[in-house]
């Protein structure tokens, strides 16, 4: 169970530091681009960082009771009904999906930067900020499935 309490720790930490990400952005998407260069106001885009800091505390509650009681949404996905087995394809899954949205993080957060990329480049910059939390967040949510199999303690069924 402890390697379980370290792997929610860190991953409430992870949380916290997204969020704190997640509200720069929407400060910044306020504060710099209320309008793109053309004039449209990123009505949607800041709507959707507002959606997702309310998704990054869902997950953070979620998280948190993983933390002090027991991961049960977490167990259930990756190791399914047989403790002893893990779900070889939720590590498949999930380990893709971990690498896509982490370089789909990585390489909007070079955008944000200031580096040209080409799709970015013809978007707002509130949507690569959009895409830039949406790509760490959903990135680590695929990590943490991705460990999960490989440091659960084995339940034994008293039966």
């Amino acid at each position: 169970m402890k390697k379980e309490k370290t792997l929610f720790l860190v991953f409430l930490l992870v949380l916290g530091g997204l969020f704190v990400l997640c509200g720069f952005s929407l400060v910044r998407c306020f504060v710099y681009n209320t309008f793109d260069d053309s004039g449209d106001p990123s009505i949607l885009e800041i709507g959707y960082l507002f959606l997702h800091l309310i998704m990054i505390a869902i997950v953070f509650y979620l998280a948190f009771r993983a933390f002090k009681i027991k991961s049960s949404i977490v167990a259930l996905l990756t190791m399914g009904d047989n403790d002893e087995k893990k779900t070889r394809n939720s590590l498949i899954i999930s380990g893709i999906l971990s690498v896509l949205f982490f370089f789909v993080g990585i390489y909007s957060t070079l955008h944000v930067l200031g580096l040209t990329c080409p799709p970015l480049n013809y978007l707002s910059m509130s949507f690569a900020h959009d895409f830039m939390n949406a790509g760490y967040f959903f990135g680590s949510i695929a990590l943490v499935f991705f460990i999960y199999p490989f440091i659960a303690e084995k339940t034994t069924s008293a039966e």
